[in-house]
């Protein structure tokens, strides 16, 4: 998943006028508006002096963090190749994980209100972001008003995903989350180009547990049961998609109702940790308007 033409170094956090470089980049090391625009799956305004603004990129290697928790806010990114993890801390030390962050996808907008960072955002790939400081997007905002409904889509995307997952989490069982995430991350490979039936897992599985609510030994027993029912091969990794509607039914036992793939535990009745037969209705919440852009714009 990663591009082979990325090449490009830490930038200086702001916009630059396209054909000029920062004090530490290289040259073409920048996306123009209208790229970052089709990366993130949204209208181009039609601004002739947009063409001219470009934000800088920034390659993060593999292992390495783009922002830790508590960090100061200054800035949003997008993702342009490879794959992140964002992780949330407890004051035990304990870890969360709270999103898989690829290609297209916003990192950051957890900042906006308190002023810093919430959660750590950690490369599992190398990987390539655009960074978007919010000061310069509120200018550009104040500029071309057009850009404030687009920008609100892109928040309300992420929104989405999060009241997704919450119901994932409150609504499925072991096996149905585990069927929920592979499913997911088929479509998102899709969407991008890539194989929706065979990919390879960027993420360990104690990674997987942490980002479902489950443990480790618990996401393998699905992956494995899942391998033995013949609706997945798993091999380390590597994940083929051989029955999408088997795999679908495991998430709607309604749409399909297959036995449970789990094994019974080791001692007690045997119980299916499919949803039993409830149907969760993802939630769809309207997008809380009212960001001070022209606030923003003035910092």
């Amino acid at each position: 998943m990663t591009d082979a033409n990325s090449h490009f170094d830490a930038l200086d956090f702001g916009t630059m006028e396209l054909g000029t470089s920062s004090a530490q980049g290289h040259e073409g090391a920048s996306l123009s508006v209208r790229e970052l625009t089709r990366l993130l799956h949204i209208d181009y305004p039609d601004e002739t002096w947009l063409a001219r603004t470009a934000f800088a990129l920034r390659r993060v290697r593999e292992g390495e963090a783009l922002v830790h928790a508590g960090d100061k806010f200054h800035s949003l990114y997008v993702v342009r190749s490879g794959c992140f993890k964002t992780v949330y801390t407890d004051y035990s030390g304990s870890e969360q994980v709270l999103a898989f962050p690829m290609c297209g996808d916003l990192m950051g907008a957890d900042g906006i209100d308190s002023g810093h960072y919430s959660s750590t955002a950690v490369s599992l790939d190398t990987s390539e972001v655009v960074i978007v400081p919010l000061a310069s997007l509120a200018r550009l905002v104040n500029e071309c008003p057009s850009l404030e409904d687009l920008l609100y889509r892109v928040l309300s995307r992420e929104l989405v995903r999060v009241q997704n997952m919450a119901w994932t989490l409150g609504t499925l069982g072991a096996e149905g989350r585990v069927a929920a995430f592979l499913l997911n991350l088929s479509a998102r490979l899709g969407a991008l180009g890539y194989s929706r039936c065979s990919f390879n897992l960027r993420m360990t599985r104690q990674e997987i547990g942490s980002y479902l609510g489950l443990k480790l030994e618990t996401v393998s027993r699905a992956l494995s049961a899942l391998n033995t029912a013949g609706i997945i091969q798993v091999h380390q990794r590597s994940i083929d998609i051989t029955d999408a509607d088997a795999l679908r039914g495991v998430v709607d036992p309604a749409a399909c109702s297959p036995d449970s793939v789990m094994p019974p535990p080791e001692s007690g009745p045997a119980r299916s940790t499919v949803n039993d037969g409830r149907r969760g209705r993802k939630p769809r919440a309207p997008v809380s308007s009212g960001l001070a852009w022209r606030q923003l714009a003035a910092a």
